[in-house]
């Protein structure tokens, strides 16, 4: 992952000059088919219903849900417009607030 931050920094360099810019979205557990079936696997193997395992997997984020697959596509339409310009260079995070780290 790091080395795509890296690629998308030089490449924001590179490219602001001309108007383009490039950003990085890390997207945290994100409502998906794939993420539903492991859900239920995991809810399934440890004799849990569906809706518990997800309040598990949930509990250390800021907002208590599994963020949605649109979500992330709203941010990517937002970053794709004219209305962020301004942005450029950057890692977004969009985990609903599960991730820990601290980006700088």
């Amino acid at each position: 992952n790091i080395a795509i931050v890296h690629l998308s920094k030089s490449l924001s360099d590179e490219l602001g000059p001309s108007g383009i810019t490039v950003n990085v979205i890390h997207p945290g557990m994100t409502r998906t088919p794939y993420v539903s079936e492991m859900v239920a696997k995991r809810a399934k193997e440890q004799g849990s219903s569906v809706e518990e395992m997800e309040r598990r997997m949930v509990q250390n984020s800021a907002i208590r849900r599994i963020v949605d697959a649109s979500e992330i596509g709203y941010l990517v339409a937002f970053l794709a417009s004219p209305k962020s310009g301004c942005i450029t260079g950057e890692v977004i995070g969009a985990s609903g607030g599960s991730s820990r780290a601290v980006f700088t």
